[in-house]
C-alpha cells in the first residue's frame, strides 16, 4: 500500500467520528510526530510504498476510542516547543498559551512559582524565555505529572532552573519564608464544574486526568481561594490565574475581598473571561 492511499484510508476510517477535516488533522499530526512523515512528504512521495504494520493499526484503534492524538504520539507544541504529555498531564491549551504571551510581555520576574504544573508547559517556557535570571518552582499533587514535567524540563534545556515539588494546595502545606518568597505565581488551576463534564467530548472526559479538570458546583472556586490565601508573593508581586468562563466576575470579587489591588478580568481570543491578574499590596 502506498503512503498516499495508507492517509486516505485511515481518514476515512476516522471521519465518522470525527468529521473529515479534524479526521486528515489528526491522521497528519499522526504521520508527522509518530512516523516522522510530513505533509509535505505525503503530498511528493505519496506514491512511495508505506507498511506501518500493527504499530499503525493500534494507532487507529486508539484514535476510533477517542483517545487524544496528543497522547497516541506522545506530543504537544506549546509556546513554539514540543512538550511529552501523557494521560498523568492535562494536554496544554492554546488559552494556557495565550496566558503565558501575556505574561511575557511585561518584564522578566526573578522569581517564578507555577501551580498544578501539568506537563510543565506554564513553568518550562516561563524559565526558557525568561533565561537564567529566573529561578522557577512548580507544584503539582501528582507523582506522575512531575515525573513528566521534569523531563520536559531537561529536555528543554532548563532542568538545572526549575525546580519541581509534590504539593497540594489544598492542604496547604509548609510555609514560604519570606526570603524565598515569589515575584509572580501562575496557575492553571481545575475549573471545570461536575455539571460540564456532559458537555465535554468524549477524548477529554475518557482520557485526560479527573484531578486536573474538575471541581463540585456547590465550590467551583476552591483552588483560587486556596492558593490566594498562601502567603507566597513578594509586596508587589502578581498573581495570574486561568479561569472558568463563568466565573470571572466572582474570581475578581473572591481576590478583591482578600486585599489584592489592581484585580483585572481578561478575555481569551474567543472574547471569554479566561484570564486574572492581581497583585499583592505593598
Amino acid at each position: 500500500m502506498t503512503l498516499r492511499e495508507t492517509s486516505r484510508l485511515a481518514v476515512a476510517r476516522l471521519s465518522p467520528l470525527y468529521g473529515t477535516d479534524e479526521a486528515r488533522v489528526v491522521v497528519s499530526r499522526l504521520l508527522e510526530e509518530k512516523y516522522g512523515i510530513g505533509r509535505l512528504a505525503v503530498a511528493l512521495q505519496g506514491d512511495a510504498a508505506f507498511e506501518p504494520g500493527e504499530a499503525w493499526e493500534e494507532d487507529l484503534r486508539r484514535l476510533e476510542r477517542w483517545e487524544p492524538v496528543q497522547y497516541v504520539t506522545g506530543r504537544e507544541e506549546f509556546y513554539g516547543r514540543s512538550f511529552e504529555v501523557t494521560p498523568d498531564t492535562l494536554i496544554p491549551r492554546g488559552e494556557t498559551e495565550q496566558l503565558v504571551r501575556t505574561i511575557l510581555d511585561g518584564s522578566p520576574r526573578r522569581r517564578v512559582l507555577d501551580i498544578g504544573t501539568g506537563s510543565g508547559a506554564i513553568a518550562v517556557t516561563l524559565a526558557a524565555e525568561w533565561g537564567a535570571e529566573t529561578c522557577v518552582e512548580a507544584w503539582d499533587i501528582s507523582e506522575g505529572a512531575l515525573r513528566v514535567a521534569a523531563r520536559n524540563a531537561e529536555a528543554l534545556g532548563v532542568g538545572g532552573r526549575v525546580r519541581f515539588v509534590r504539593r497540594d494546595v489544598l492542604s496547604g502545606g509548609p510555609p514560604v519564608p519570606e526570603a524565598e518568597k515569589f515575584d509572580l505565581v501562575v496557575s492553571n488551576p481545575p475549573y471545570v464544574l461536575d455539571s460540564e463534564r456532559a458537555e465535554m467530548r468524549a477524548n477529554v472526559v475518557r482520557y485526560e486526568p479527573e484531578g486536573a479538570l474538575y471541581v463540585p458546583d456547590d465550590d467551583p472556586l476552591r483552588f483560587y481561594r486556596a492558593i490566594a490565601r498562601l502567603p507566597l508573593l513578594k509586596p508587589g508581586g502578581e498573581l495570574w490565574f486561568e479561569i472558568n468562563e463563568r466565573f470571572g466576575r466572582q474570581t475578581r470579587e473572591l481576590l478583591q475581598g482578600l486585599g489584592y489591588a489592581d484585580v483585572r478580568v481578561m478575555r481569551d481570543l474567543h472574547g471569554r473571561d479566561r484570564f486574572v491578574r492581581s497583585r499583592r499590596q505593598e
